[in-house]
């Protein structure tokens, strides 16, 4: 049942996250919600230690190859060990969960003092969900911003505050974009496809409030849990 595919776009969620956890080169590293392990196949080679959380069974399965250890199951029930994790990432995970604030304090548990964390949540305030909200209508769709699995959404400042309440001090936070990929499913290569690329790269940079469809955050704890 995939759901999930690698975005080549560089902004994108996939590889602004992969580009961070390689530049940082901290481990061991924890993947929450880790999908069919995409983090994990891009780490490959990397010689960093990655274990994982996916809560959908089947998923998990397919991503265990990749991870030294997978717990299928949500994070609240998995035996994460204590002050382990250098690096957390928590990718497109927090607006399925009931309450993600508790969420992040467990995961603080299991992560060592000085741990980076590194967590996109998607933007409710998207222009395309703004012009939705004006003409009446605010839909449940298969995936993206308004996906129906979602039970939370933010705006860049609520996702800032999500992190204070969790006591983790924001160092960093970049908007992505629309995956074109996914809209155009064949334009990769095409000159307009590249024309449209640009255009939403410059977009994110002038008003990515606006035109950011996920934020990229980079947080570390500011105190004790």
């Amino acid at each position: 049942m995939p759901h999930y595919r690698l975005h080549r776009d560089p902004r994108s969620s996939h590889q602004q996250i992969c580009a961070l956890v390689q530049s940082l080169k901290l481990g061991p590293i924890l993947d929450v919600g880790a999908a069919q392990g995409m983090l994990g196949q891009m780490l490959q080679g990397s010689g960093l230690a990655i274990d994982a959380v996916e809560a959908n069974p089947e998923w998990a399965n397919a991503a265990r190859p990749f991870y030294r250890n997978t717990w299928a199951s949500i994070v609240e029930d998995a035996p994460l060990p204590d002050k382990e994790y250098k690096l957390v990432v928590c990718a497109d995970v927090l607006e399925h969960t009931p309450d993600p604030l508790s969420v992040l304090m467990r995961l603080r548990e299991a992560a060592m003092p000085d741990a980076t964390f590194i967590i996109s949540l998607p933007n409710v305030a998207h222009l395309a969900v703004r012009m939705m909200l004006l003409l009446g209508y605010f839909p449940k769709m298969e995936r993206g911003i308004l996906d129906r699995t979602h039970l939370q959404f933010f705006t860049k400042d609520t996702a800032v505050d999500l992190l204070k309440q969790a006591g983790l001090q924001l160092e960093r936070i970049r908007a992505t974009g629309i995956p074109l990929d996914e809209v155009w499913k064949t334009g990769e290569g095409n000159l307009l496809f590249r024309a449209m690329q640009k255009t939403q790269h410059f977009a994110l940079d002038v008003a990515p409030r606006l035109f950011g469809m996920q934020w990229v955050m980079v947080a570390r704890p500011n105190g004790s849990v």
